[in-house]
């Protein structure tokens, strides 16, 4: 009987990291042969680091010397057993630990994936946020059979001798998939006449994105309201409540999990991804947007990074920063003008998607990864 291949999958957690869960996660359950999802961050700490920002500083202190020793502490169990069971491929998304990696996780690291195929994923600029510390990095490159990452921007950043392993996979999300298109866009078409739902998916580290545009979001919903006697309605899905006040929007705080922010997106006429320009943001694979167009969602952005491969003319409208705040009023005044207009950008969204950004086309490149 032939073996079946053996495949260890470390992510920071499965469930609630974007990146673990879409870049990697969601394609593990069509992989063939014996599956180890290697869970660096347990649930329940997770979720308190995340929210670490909402408490006093000597608990995020605590908190956070709590949140490291623990994943180092499984991340080191997870490497002795794969050292003894030499698994056939290796995935590791962004870091096998955070920031610091003393020396010997550094040993642990480099023997193991010396003795398996080593894939080595990441979509954001880890290099400037501090998320993997140089020794790290130096071996996952060295060790790596291919680098896969979102943009050309995040391949720029890997050494020139490591150029040739760069694979570049979008980050994309197949549980959006599965809804009867004519029974979404009939829920749509319900609201369009009386309210213009944005809606904006992100976690708390990217308030400040959305905070940028509030004040013109709110003199836009006024102009909504005067022009096309509509309201403006932001829904937030978050980790974190937007705190803020204003006059013409309104904004829904809701908490993030996975099945609502799939049903907000559902609800809503327009997706937006501001960002503020700045180099961390260059790296950013412009997922979100990728979430929007995936179910038809017409999107607003900014003209920044990889934002700028996912909207394209037809399916939305990139905002640059020069006169950002006009541009962003214009663009939401632009979509919502009627339901003709809404309907153009919606389709070309979801051609967008299709052609580009489909997830079986990544699921294809992970299991001919697999099979090397």
């Amino acid at each position: 009987m032939e073996n079946r291949k053996r495949v260890s999958i470390y992510v920071r957690n499965k469930d609630i990291t974007p990146s673990s869960y879409y870049r990697i996660i969601q394609y593990a359950k069509n992989f063939e042969g014996d599956i180890k999802i290697r869970n660096i961050a347990p649930t329940k700490l997770y979720k308190k680091h995340l929210n670490s920002a909402m408490t006093t500083k000597i608990n995020r202190v605590i908190l956070a010397l709590l949140y490291y020793i623990c994943m180092l502490t499984r991340v080191t169990y997870y490497l002795l057993i794969d050292m003894k069971e030499k698994p056939n491929y290796i995935i590791v998304s962004k870091t096998f630990c955070p920031r610091y990696t003393p020396f010997f996780l550094s040993a642990l690291i480099r023997k193991v994936t010396a003795n398996s195929i080593l894939y080595w994923d990441f979509d954001d600029y880890i290099f400037e946020s501090g998320e993997i510390s140089s020794k790290q990095a130096s071996i996952l490159k060295e060790n790596s059979k291919a680098i896969v990452v979102t943009s050309d921007f995040l391949k720029s950043k890997i050494n020139d001798e490591y150029h040739d392993k760069v694979i570049l996979l979008p980050t994309t999300d197949g549980d959006m998939q599965g809804f009867d298109k004519k029974a979404l866009r009939d829920l749509r078409h319900s609201t369009f006449k009386d309210e213009i739902r944005l809606v904006w998916v992100a976690t708390a580290g990217n308030i400040p994105h959305l905070m940028k545009i509030i004040k013109v979001l709110d003199e836009a919903a006024f102009k909504v309201k005067s022009k096309y006697h509509k309201k403006l309605i932001l829904t937030v899905v978050c980790n974190q409540p937007l705190d803020t006040q204003v006059k013409y929007l309104i904004i829904n705080n809701i908490v993030w999990t996975r099945d609502r922010a799939k049903k907000e997106i559902y609800n809503s006429h327009i997706g937006i991804m501001p960002l503020i320009f700045k180099e961390y943001a260059l790296g950013k694979g412009g997922f979100k947007l990728v979430q929007y167009i995936s179910t038809g969602l017409p999107v607003i952005a900014s003209k920044v990074g990889f934002n700028q491969e996912v909207v394209n003319q037809d399916c939305g409208v990139l905002v640059e920063d020069k006169n950002a705040n006009d541009n962003w009023i214009d663009a939401i005044m632009q979509i919502a003008a009627n339901l003709d207009t809404w309907e153009n950008y919606s389709d070309n969204a979801s051609k967008q998607w299709n052609e580009k950004f489909s997830y079986n086309n990544n699921l294809m490149v992970w299991n001919n990864l697999l099979n090397m």
